[in-house]
């Protein structure tokens, strides 16, 4: 590292809002974890609710269990060993649903296979819980075949924003016969926790980012060392330079930060099992061929490409007006603005203009999963790909612009 950009880091690093930043983001890493964990709960063996950790190993020991390949065969198995148990009169109560003392001590540890059979085989857009009761174990033999049935049901929905074309069909039909069959089943409900909250997580950071970086420039203005600046052998280029580096490193090491601490101590209670699992298994009816830890790596890049997006936005204010409280008033509409306004019933550009939106971006995980696409010269590109690059190209755009505005500013 450079003199100059040290010089430029420890002048942020010195104030303190940056400690006060580092705080909210490790309290807020650590609040949203805490929330997770406590909310877990499960039936126990004995019929009562388990809450917590106790909750968490309960439903780790019997997901590690059931986890290997998805087949046909450990589909009716399932659906076997959950009939006989409604079969036998000890296990009803007197409407003839089972108890909850049977439910905990036989049929909870089957609870994730049951959930997938229930997504496969309900009416689109509905969950029967109660479907595996009607259903014969031959049944799941089409298991498959009614997921990809069901995502074609879908595309062929239509919707008052715009339906898919039969390019868009065909494209997506493509993608999820593409994934590998059977599912890989595994203990995923730590991963499925932690991309809960990427987005709350990735909002805070985004904030703490541009709360940090808006006096950068600014505060030369307030203080009126710009003309100090400005006059010296390196004030109109390398120490803009220094300024943009400093600024990028602050904004890597805040996400870092939260990201690892949110990451580690969720999977840290709850465990790291299932990062090679198909993603379906949290999102049954997603159109990648991703494992649960390959969707992460995705997710994190598109939600901290998103936060480094609005630290570029926040230098570029910064160099241009000359105070930061102005700065920080806009980025919080930036932030929060988008998140206040509903999707469009009407208009399906509408909706992916809004979604390129870095508030949106948080949302990684989801747009991943979704069924979205982006026409590029004849081309179909999935919208979370045009995610993880659409933020780098506005950062390589607006940073010149930042350094720009400073070193063309006229000092009065």
């Amino acid at each position: 590292m450079d003199t100059l950009t040290r010089f430029e880091l420890k002048k942020i690093i010195r104030r303190k809002s940056f400690y006060a930043s580092i705080l909210i983001v490790v309290c807020t890493a650590i609040f949203l974890s805490v929330v997770l964990i406590t909310n877990a709960r499960i039936t126990g063996k004995d019929g009562q609710f388990l809450h917590g950790i106790p909750a968490i190993h309960l439903e780790q020991n019997y997901n590690r269990e059931l986890a290997g390949l998805l087949t046909v065969d450990k589909l009716k198995n399932t659906i076997e060993r959950h009939q006989s148990l409604m079969r036998d009169p000890k296990n009803l109560d007197g409407n003839g649903e089972m108890t909850i003392e049977a439910n905990g001590t036989f049929d909870v540890k089957d609870y994730q296979i049951h959930s997938l059979i229930s997504y496969a085989f309900s009416p689109i857009g509905g969950y029967d819980f109660y479907i595996i009761d009607k259903m014969s174990p031959s049944d799941v033999n089409e298991f498959y075949q009614k997921r990809l049935g069901k995502v074609q049901e879908y595309l062929n929905t239509e919707y008052s924003y715009g339906d898919y074309t039969q390019e868009e069909k065909a494209y997506f039909k493509k993608m999820n016969e593409d994934i590998s069959i059977p599912f890989q089943l595994d203990y995923v409900t730590g991963w499925k926790n932690v991309f809960e909250n990427l987005p709350n997580l990735f909002l805070i950071i985004s904030f703490v980012i541009a709360a940090c970086l808006a006096p950068v420039f600014a505060n030369e203005y307030q203080r009126r060392t710009d003309s100090i600046i400005l006059s010296t052998r390196y004030g109109r280029n390398k120490l803009i330079i220094a300024k943009l580096k400093a600024s990028f490193l602050v904004s890597a090491g805040f996400i870092i930060l939260g990201l690892a601490i949110y990451t580690l101590l969720l999977l840290g209670i709850f465990g790291f099992d299932g990062g090679n699992a198909s993603v379906q298994i949290i999102d049954f009816f997603a159109p990648v061929s991703f494992t649960v830890f390959q969707t992460y790596l995705w997710a994190i890049f598109i939600g901290s490409t998103a936060s480094l997006l609005i630290g570029a936005v926040t230098l570029w204010l910064s160099s241009r007006l000359s105070s930061s409280f102005p700065v920080m008033v806009t980025m919080g509409i930036v932030l929060i603005g988008p998140l206040l306004i509903p999707e469009s019933k009407s208009s399906r550009f509408l909706n992916y203009a809004m979604d390129l939106l870095p508030a949106n971006m948080f949302d990684a995980f989801n747009k991943i999963t979704d069924y979205k696409l982006f026409h590029f010269f004849g081309r179909l590109i999935p919208e979370y790909q045009v995610l993880a690059i659409f933020p780098i190209l506005v950062i390589v755009v607006v940073l010149p612009f930042a350094y720009w505005a400073f070193k063309t500013h006229q000092v009065f």
